[in-house]
């Protein structure tokens, strides 16, 4: 336990701090293994002189039986690191048939404010049962064999003393952070390659990122921005200016069995400066309390550029087991594929069921099946109508909950084709939160189904300066410039796309049908041959581009009408009213649209306002249909 005396110890540009274990480097965290700052912390101490292998065993292992071997992995490790970090491995000298010695030159800084003022340092415990520690020396058994020999005796000089060395040695930070109104949370990392936990630690990301996202007068990065660098070997500030955030906070996450740790720092973007550390101990079973202490503490450190004190909303449920499946849902949710979507309604289900009054789980669960739906993965009408039910739960819940209204008026549009209604409920989630890049983004595509497309990019274009990096949003902008005819703008957009994620069916198929538009068929050809490969057909792909190659462009898409039309579980009917303008097939086009909204496909929401139907707007059939979805 720390008794409020915080003392470091310096050797080179190391500091460490034995008490709270963390070690520092030229004023930034180094990423080690608890056990191997605590092997670290008792060499020091010992400084000079031979520390026996039983000692250091019985030290640092005092509950556990380990082999000698595990010792001089760790001893491996330490050297290792300290020639990573530009000093000598000979820093801890072996001693045959001893133990080991530390050979560094320590300085002892013993202060309570200043040094710790100087690293932004905080440590959180949050509501561990006993015995349930991580295992930390106690300032007690921390016995310095070297004292500075001028202040020998004599409290008052050890005092000034310090804080001369403070200023000097330690490394110093500006930690003003008035000017951060931008933050991005990292994915968590691990300390060691024996902690592969990488769903836990995206769970955690996420619960902190909705979290600190109530903070209205700062901006959070979404967890999908931030997902592409989970495993990036790009630096922070790298990282930070791709996001183009003020600040990022970086994070370690290490685990023994339920026993948690989260070591935190945030940098500043613009010249890298230390703005606040934390060091946050909780257990797998209490992620609700791990999640609030990290994020009361990280709006504190912000207290400059929000309120004095920000207020977060009350828990939507205390229930750990409930949460604990949401954020698993959450997980799942977030990669958008038919596998992990389905994983994910089962996950809001059970927590839904364990807390009949967590009004996010029936949000999660309503959005889910919709996407379900809207993703052509399940088109079952039922699907919708359980959807329908979940979210109207949802917001009896939280009448104001900004997830609930964004899928609701999602689907009184695209389902309900009652675009008034769906246009009100969308601005209010806009109102209600201004920085939810979800909200902005279906708030814009719902305008361009209305072919208001300026209003419709203002909206996309927030979305992307509080989600710089999204593909989607980069994909919507691309339909909003593709329906405005500007092509060479879509084309942009689009190929920035494809740059991004190379296999992204949408980017890949829209930039075909800017192609054919322009009159460049065979590019169109390639990527249409590209799009099927990517979607898994090689066979057709392969068929495809050869029948073009024989016959020209026209003769390939009659090839690809064809066989879509032959495999009825799958067709896409919108698809195939689109593909049948490309050789002038009137009666076709019109044929497949009556299907698509007969059987409210969710691509059918794009009749009124995509280039390729425009020829068809001189038929009264086509105005029929545009009448029945209650279209312009």
């Amino acid at each position: 336990m720390d008794n409020g005396i915080n003392k470091l110890r310096s050797f080179g540009k190391f500091s460490l701090d034995p008490v709270k274990c963390v070690l520092w480097h030229d004023g930034k965290p180094v990423d080690l293994p608890l056990k191997q700052v605590e092997l670290l912390a008792v060499l020091t101490e010992n400084s000079g002189e031979v520390v026996t292998k039983a000692e250091l065993l019985d030290r640092v292992w005092q509950d556990s039986f380990v082999e000698e071997s595990n010792l001089s992995r760790h001893i491996y490790l330490l050297r290792k690191m300290f020639k990573e970090h530009g000093e000598e491995e000979t820093l801890i000298k072996t001693v045959p048939r001893r133990g080991y010695l530390f050979t560094g030159e320590i300085q002892d800084l013993q202060n309570t404010e200043i040094i710790i003022e100087r690293h932004s340092l905080t440590k959180a415990v949050v509501d561990l049962d006993a015995g349930d520690e991580f295992d930390e020396p106690e300032p007690a058994s921390i016995k310095p064999r070297r004292r500075l020999a001028a202040v020998a005796g004599a409290g008052v000089l050890i005092i000034i003393a310090a804080v001369v060395i403070a200023w000097y040695v330690i490394p110093r930070r500006a930690v003003s952070v008035d000017k951060v109104n931008s933050i991005a949370v990292l994915p968590l990392r691990s300390f060691s390659d024996q902690e592969p936990n990488s769903e836990l630690r995206i769970r955690l990301t996420d619960a902190l990122i909705t979290r600190l996202g109530e903070l209205r007068k700062v901006v959070v990065r979404p967890t999908s921005a931030v997902l592409p660098f989970a495993d990036s070997a790009e630096s922070t500030i790298e990282i930070g200016k791709k996001l183009q955030v003020d600040a990022v906070v970086e994070a370690r996450l290490q685990q023994e069995g339920e026993r948690l740790r989260v070591t935190m720092q945030m940098i500043r973007t613009s010249d890298g400066a230390n703005l606040w550390s934390g060091q946050f101990d909780g257990q797998t079973g209490k992620i609700l309390d791990l999640q609030d202490s990290i994020a009361d503490s990280v709006s504190r450190s912000l207290s400059g550029a929000v309120s004095d004190q920000p207020e977060f909303t009350k828990r939507s449920t205390e229930n750990n087991d409930a949460y604990e499946a949401y954020l698993k849902g959450r997980y799942f949710w977030a990669k958008r594929e038919p596998a992990s979507l389905a994983k994910a309604a089962d996950f809001f289900k059970q927590a839904a069921a364990l807390d009949p009054q967590f009004s996010e789980a029936f949000s999660g669960l309503a959005d889910t099946q919709h996407l379900l739906f809207s993703y052509n993965i399940d088109l079952r009408p039922e699907l919708i109508e359980e959807a329908k039910k979940n979210v109207a739960h949802a917001l009896e819940l939280k009448p104001n909950s900004v997830d609930a209204l964004v899928t609701l008026g999602t689907i009184q549009a695209g389902y309900d084709w009652n675009w008034a209604e769906a246009e009100a409920t969308l601005a209010r989630a806009v109102a209600e939160e201004p920085n939810s890049p979800t909200a902005q983004l279906r708030y814009g595509s719902l305008l361009v189904r209305l072919r208001r497309f300026d209003e419709a990019e203002a909206a996309i274009r927030r979305h992307m300066e509080l989600d710089p990096l999204s593909v989607v949003g980069k994909n919507n902008l691309g339909m909003v410039r593709f329906c405005k005819k500007d092509y060479s703008a879509a084309e942009t957009l689009f190929k920035d796309v494809l740059d991004l994620q190379s296999t992204d069916s949408t980017a890949r198929w829209m930039l075909s049908r800017v192609h054919w538009l322009e009159g460049r068929k065979e590019e169109a050809i390639a990527e249409i041959g590209d799009a099927i490969a990517n979607d898994g057909d090689d066979a057709l792909a392969e068929k495809f581009r050869a029948k073009a190659n024989d016959q020209g462009p026209e003769a390939a898409i009659r090839l690809l009408l064809h066989e879509w039309r032959t495999v009825p579980p799958t067709t896409n009917p919108f698809a195939l009213a689109n593909l049948s303008t490309y050789v002038n097939d009137t009666d076709g086009a019109i044929y497949w649209l009556d299907r698509s909204i007969k059987e409210r496909h969710p691509w059918s929401l794009w009749i009124a306002s995509v280039p390729e139907f425009e020829p068809l707007r001189g038929d009264k059939r086509f105005l029929a249909i545009l009448q029945r979805m209650n279209l312009p």
